[in-house]
């Protein structure tokens, strides 16, 4: 019975206990939830605590009063409403207002920010930041809102007017004498690099720092080019002036590329460097004349008459090695102007494609490769004569000539006359100039003989002219010309290898060029022309006038043209592989003086 009485006992006890506490967490829950309701009520329009904007507490205050607090404390000097914004470079400049542009503090935005520290709707979130901000201070920056693409705008109108293209320094001949033009100011404004000094002096900067001063921005310009002062201009014009008279010089495939002291001077970036606008330009030139997809060779003939009916021989590829060759320019220029002893001639730096069909795949003559090459030009050529070059080079082309054979230029070429296909242009005939079928035969000739002085072929028969045909001395020097006419005023040869050759001229009307190639098979011969020498020049002789009564009185006709007399020779010495020399032919010139003639009207 005493138990039961004290268990009773004590299950009162603990009920008690737990009652009591029961009523001391609900209270506490209470008081809790009483505390969270009067602190939200007074932070639903304030700031929660360790809030500060800039480095005041705006901790308690309400929006209105944290404005009022922040502005007597920044009291700005800029009015964002009235002052203007303006951009200039020397005397150009542009402006707008700050108002127009949308520039501003964004104190309100700040405000607004910092206000919804706290206040969301989602319990979660606010009640986690609130939380947060008891731990850490929640700090806020003022600074400047703006409208970018305006300011941007304001900035290219700026540039509108102070960007100019400027002149760039150069060098020019007058009379063969250098003269350099120091060229004008280029001026460049930068947009991005304007934008951003206008942000750091600006749009980025502390409010409080902020200054009507620094509402002028002086925009960023460069000057890709520069005129020349004094100092520079005498530098320059040295610099040009070791280039005059010189020449650069590039060869591949017998073929010469010559760049000349204009074109050297125009590769100088004044008043030091390298143009590499210009020289880029050049190349790039260069290298759609030059490079090619190689092409293969296809040679038909009838191997009983050995007639040609087709004849075109491989070509490899070619690709211009574009900055082996500006490096090979800049280098010899530099060497020009440190005054080096320097090489002017270069082969030019190329990759060649070989063709998959060579021309000795085509034929068992032995007509494999160049043997022999020769060329001339021909300026300043009436119509008719560039015709008649055409055409004899077309006709003496791809005759083949057997080993031990001779060949006769006249014969090759047959009959030349109006009947066969011939203009009339101006020949040398009974010591007079004058026009008939046939001028500009001569020309091919005369490169047909370079050509055999190069192959180191017998030349049996060749004659120079009267006198002197400039056409003849273009790129070269007087006495390696060749007449012919009719008879024994012939160029001939003879076939002293052991393999067939083959006979090919090409002219080019356009530019007045042609050259002619001898094919075959080298034995490893070659060729060196020496003691070449010219002397025992006399003037041209005094014009004549002829008097012709079908002239109006006084009209005059020039029929011929003055040259000086001069003398020439060389001597053209031929090795074999070996070195040792198979036979030396002297050649021997003499061109009489000759006199403009006129026909004059009586």
């Amino acid at each position: 019975m005493d138990k039961i009485y004290s268990s009773i006992k004590l299950n009162f006890k603990q009920r008690k206990q737990n009652i009591a506490l029961l009523s001391l967490g609900l209270l506490l829950l209470f008081m809790s939830i009483w505390l969270i309701a009067v602190y939200n009520n007074y932070y639903q329009d304030r700031f929660y605590p360790k809030t500060f904007i800039e480095d005041l507490n705006v901790s308690g205050l309400k929006v209105d009063e944290a404005k009022t607090k922040i502005q007597e404390k920044m009291s700005e000097k800029v009015d964002f409403e009235n002052d203007f914004l303006t951009i200039y470079y020397l005397d150009k400049n542009i402006q707008s207002s700050l108002r127009d542009l949308e520039i501003k503090n964004n104190l309100d935005d700040v405000l607004t920010e910092a206000f919804a520290m706290g206040h969301q709707k989602n319990i979660l979130k606010k009640y986690g930041q609130i939380i947060k901000g008891h731990l850490y201070s929640n700090k806020y920056s003022l600074g400047l809102s703006y409208d970018q693409e305006k300011i941007q705008l304001l900035i290219e109108k700026l540039k509108e007017q102070v960007d100019s293209a400027g002149e760039k320094p150069s060098v020019f001949l007058v009379y063969g004498k250098v003269e350099i033009s120091e060229g004008q100011d280029s001026d460049k404004l930068l947009i991005d690099e304007t934008w951003q000094k206008l942000h750091q002096q600006i749009l980025a900067k502390d409010l409080r720092n902020l200054n009507k001063e620094d509402l002028q921005i002086e925009a960023v310009v460069e000057h890709p080019i520069l005129a020349l002062n004094q100092l520079q201009l005498e530098m320059s014009k040295s610099r040009a002036e070791k280039l005059l008279n010189q020449q650069l010089t590039f060869g591949y495939e017998y073929q010469k590329i010559v760049i000349t002291d204009k074109e050297l001077m125009s590769f100088l970036a004044l008043p030091e460097g390298f143009d590499e606008v210009v020289m880029n330009g050049f190349l790039e030139v260069l290298k759609n004349q030059i490079n090619r997809p190689s092409s293969d060779a296809s040679f038909i003939y009838d191997k009983d008459t050995l007639e040609v009916t087709e004849f075109v021989p491989d070509k490899n590829g070619l690709e211009i090695d574009v900055s082996f060759t500006k490096e090979t320019i800049k280098n010899f220029l530099s060497e020009l102007e440190n005054g080096t002893n320097i090489q002017n001639s270069f082969d030019l730096p190329m990759q060649s494609l070989p063709a998959q069909i060579t021309l000795a795949k085509t034929n068992d003559l032995g007509i494999t490769e160049v043997i022999g090459f020769g060329e001339s030009w021909y300026a300043h050529s009436i119509p008719n004569r560039i015709y008649n070059v055409t055409l004899t080079a077309d006709r003496i082309s791809n005759h083949i000539v057997k080993p031990g054979e001779e060949f006769s230029f006249n014969k090759a070429l047959g009959e030349v006359s109006d009947k066969t296909g011939f203009r009339n242009a101006y020949i040398i005939e009974a010591g007079e100039t004058k026009l008939a079928p046939g001028g500009g035969v001569c020309q091919v000739s005369s490169t047909l003989f370079r050509s055999l002085l190069d192959a180191g072929l017998k030349i049996t028969r060749r004659l120079p002219h009267a006198y002197r045909v400039s056409y003849y001395e273009i790129g070269n020097e007087p006495g390696f010309d060749a007449t012919v006419y009719s008879g024994d005023t012939d160029l001939r040869f003879i076939n002293d290898t052991n393999a067939h050759i083959l006979i090919n001229c090409q002219s080019d009307s356009e530019n007045l060029y042609m050259f002619c190639k001898i094919y075959g098979t080298s034995d490893g011969r070659y060729n060196e022309i020496v003691k070449y020498k010219k002397w025992g020049q006399t003037s041209a002789l005094p014009t004549v006038y002829i008097p012709d009564p079908s002239l109006a009185p006084g009209q005059l006709k020039q029929i011929d043209w003055s040259a000086s007399g001069i003398k020439a020779e060389f001597t053209n010495v031929v090795y074999d592989k070996n070195g040792q020399i198979m036979h030396e032919d002297y050649y021997y010139s003499s061109y009489r003086s000759w006199a403009a003639k006129y026909l004059q009207g009586v």
